[in-house]
């Protein structure tokens, strides 16, 4: 089993990279292969500009985004890790979504509607943010950024798609992070991961 991990945040420091080493970590107990997309460290280009439309028009692809479709395509598992900003991704990880989940290679548009091409896929997203959960809440947050991400985006291109937000991560206790990293490694143990014989 294999599974491509997207991570988008510049802090090495951070404990959004605490959680890319436990999902890591977890990943490798339970003997799946891992691949990670550092978003910052590979310097992906966010912008979908001209050159990405007439691609997407000719049914061609940049040779950077190519081997990223490769990688999604290989993967039976995706993992997104990233914190929320304005009740939304990053920029680097929206332009990833932008320029990598382009038509007919994550979905089509057929007389019966939208089609999702990487069905039969499991995508699990971890998020983390400043607000708490009650904030997140009252607000409409914790709602808008489940919706966008896991229906908007990768529910409809075939995905079956687990969210967990950590909320109030900056101003928490290190046993209440600690607990968060658990969780994280509990979510990845529940992957069910085929037997091979």
């Amino acid at each position: 089993m294999k599974a491509c991990i997207v991570f988008a945040h510049p802090g090495d420091s951070s404990f959004n990279h605490e959680i890319l080493r436990t999902v890591i970590d977890a990943c490798q107990e339970k003997q799946i292969e891992t691949n990670v997309r550092d978003l910052y460290k590979l310097k992906f280009s966010p912008v979908f500009d001209e050159h990405d439309m007439q691609a997407v028009e000719r049914g061609t692809a940049a040779p950077e985004i190519l081997t990223e479709q490769e990688l999604i395509t290989e993967a039976d598992l995706l993992v997104m890790i990233y914190p929320v900003w304005w009740w939304s991704q990053p920029a680097i990880l929206k332009g990833y979504i932008d320029r990598v989940f382009v038509d007919n290679f994550a979905f089509r548009y057929t007389q019966a509607g939208p089609v999702g091409l990487l069905s039969g896929k499991k995508a699990i997203v971890i998020t983390t943010t400043r607000e708490s959960d009650k904030e997140m809440e009252q607000s409409g947050m914790a709602s808008v950024i489940k919706k966008q991400i896991a229906d908007g985006i990768l529910g409809f291109i075939g995905y079956d798609v687990q969210h967990k937000n950590f909320a109030a991560v900056p101003y928490v206790n290190d046993n209440s992070r600690q607990q968060m990293l658990k969780e994280v490694q509990a979510l990845i143990g529940s992957v069910p991961v085929p037997v091979t014989s």
